[in-house]
């Protein structure tokens, strides 16, 4: 657990400012890029330490700022942060093997000088006592500004995360997560919060419809089988998805899906198993869909069309 980097001040207080507010500082900055854990345990800990010495770093730059200018720069009483997402909405998938990249977008406005922001993800009951997880950035590990001037007093900030499910994730993790965000701005107040977005961290998900026999006879019978499986972030291999409901949709050649019904996935030997059976009247296509849970997402099998004869 070494892929983050911490920076520091050449007061020994880590940093994670932009260009433009080292500039607008003024301070001589030194960066001492050593190795730090971005995840787990005591690697929390530490993430998130550095997280929050990164904000006061900023918070101190602003404070260095000339006071005159400072104030009239902006007439603002606030930093605000609006339009937290994270994928594009409010959950991320990660599957078995592959490395997956979760980005976290937001802006910042209320102050027409931005000396710092950035955005962690974290999991746990509570930052400082009930920590379980907590990743920095790749912007942050790299001392990128992750924020670009988009008009008047507004800012627009993307972070990234790499996640390898095989070295930092357990099936534990799949849920409920937070983003930590801090702004510091020239407005009088600044934004510090452990919770700008609730996400979902979710395993990536996968179905499969099989109808049979192709061809058939008109007047025999067709099965509909189907497997739900999820990603084990355990095992580091998908499995059925047991006693979950999935939904048989059924159409014409030319038609739209439509639900016909709902069934329970099997255990044991067929874990996320579905079968049903229909009687061949005429040229017809069938797919399962799953719904999502809070720790899987939806997912809609393709279709597999049977030729009656």
């Amino acid at each position: 657990m070494s892929q983050h980097s911490r920076k520091k001040l050449t007061t020994g207080k880590k940093v994670v400012l932009g260009v433009s507010a080292l500039a607008a500082s003024g301070l001589a900055v030194g960066l001492l890029v050593t190795p730090s854990a971005m995840a787990g345990g005591t690697g929390a800990a530490e993430a998130l330490k550095q997280s929050k010495a990164a904000a006061a770093d900023a918070a101190a730059a602003k404070d260095a700022a000339p006071k005159a200018r400072t104030r009239a720069a902006t007439t603002a009483d606030s930093t605000v942060v609006s339009g937290v997402t994270v994928d594009g909405g409010n959950s991320a998938r990660v599957g078995t093997t592959n490395t997956a990249t979760i980005t976290v977008k937001w802006t910042v406005s209320g102050g027409s000088k931005l000396y710092g922001s950035h955005a962690s993800i974290w999991r746990g009951t509570d930052r400082d006592s009930g920590l379980k997880q907590f990743f920095n950035s790749e912007e942050f590990n790299a001392d990128t500004d992750p924020c670009v001037q988009s008009g008047d007093a507004t800012y627009s900030c993307t972070a990234t995360f790499k996640i390898d499910p095989q070295s930092y994730l357990k099936n534990e993790d799949a849920g409920a997560w937070k983003v930590r965000l801090w702004a510091i701005t020239d407005a009088a107040t600044d934004v510090d919060t452990d919770n700008a977005k609730t996400w979902y961290l979710k395993r990536w998900s996968r179905l499969s419809t099989n109808a049979a026999p192709e061809p058939v006879a008109k007047g025999k019978t067709i099965t509909i089988t189907g497997k739900l499986e999820r990603a084990n972030w355990d095992t580091h291999k998908y499995a059925g998805y047991t006693q979950q409901t999935v939904r048989l949709q059924e159409r014409s050649l030319t038609g739209s899906y439509a639900t016909t019904s709902s069934h329970i996935t099997g255990t044991g030997s067929l874990a996320g198993v579905e079968k049903q059976t229909r009687t061949a009247t005429t040229d017809r296509c069938y797919r399962y869909k799953f719904e999502g849970t809070s720790t899987t997402p939806p997912v809609t099998a393709t279709g597999d069309c049977v030729d009656v004869r």
